[in-house]
């Protein structure tokens, strides 16, 4: 339901109150059906946001009881976020009751890194022409978080730290629906992704590419901005290719 029929709703029901007294149990109804869509939506936004940062790695089994423990919330919640991620694709049914972060096979991953190629680099571009010194100092700040948790080994606050870092970038695109198709993409990969957290740790090709983008904003080379990303997911793509078939290694 809209927000603005919500509350066109409940406005209408406590105008009737006084009138018709057994609308106040309506009113209640609607009142605790309000706070648990909030609540699955908050779960739903939290576990997605999870799966884009690769928190998840591919083919982990995700429970119920053990997200609502996690959150601090009852499996209700949980319940309807996982059947909504489940419903888009971005959770898999291993089983009746199995639910799994999704697993991508080759194929999968070229096709996602060269739609990325595009949509990224493109937006990296657009982002380089609307960007200000202000917005350069908060991707600086995003960049420096980035380094800490590398260089301190936490390589799941590192993953979120690099995605706070891409989409603060594409942000400054100003373009919401190329926005909203990368997020989907970075849910679609973010498990396989996952695969790169501790090796990332030991290399600092992220903190290259990152600076490399920074330097190029501040030049205001678009071209420059857009490379630095594009080679940023090129070579995450060998990296992931190098843990999945080490043997094989095909170029795009």
């Amino acid at each position: 339901m809209p927000p603005e029929r919500v509350f066109s709703e409940k406005a209408k029901l406590v105008s009737e109150q006084r009138e018709q007294p057994d609308k106040a149990r309506t009113l209640n109804d609607l009142d605790q059906h309000l706070q648990k869509t909030t609540l699955s939506d908050r779960v739903y936004g939290i576990v997605r946001e999870s799966i884009r940062c690769g928190v998840y790695e591919p083919g982990e089994k995700i429970t119920h009881r053990a997200i609502a423990s996690q959150l601090g919330v009852s499996v209700t919640p949980v319940r309807e976020a996982i059947t909504r991620l489940v419903s888009e694709e971005s959770l898999s049914m291993a089983g009746p009751k199995t639910i799994i972060a999704p697993s991508l096979g080759r194929s999968d991953l070229e096709e996602i890194t060269k739609i990325r190629v595009n949509l990224e680099g493109w937006a990296a571009e657009l982002a380089a022409r609307n960007a200000s010194t202000a917005f350069i100092r908060e991707l600086e700040h995003h960049h420096l978080v980035y380094c800490t948790h590398r260089r301190s080994h936490n390589s799941k606050a590192k993953m979120a730290a690099n995605a706070k870092f891409h989409f603060t970038l594409y942000a400054q695109s100003r373009a919401p629906r190329l926005l909203a198709i990368i997020d989907n993409l970075w849910v679609a990969i973010g498990p396989t992704l996952g695969l790169l957290a501790n090796q990332a740790l030991e290399d600092d090709d992220g903190e290259k590419f990152h600076d490399a983008a920074i330097s190029a904003l501040k030049a205001r080379n678009a071209a420059a901005v857009q490379k630095a990303i594009v080679d940023d997911i090129l070579t995450a793509r060998t990296k992931i290719l190098n843990i999945l078939n080490p043997e094989e290694f095909l170029a795009i």
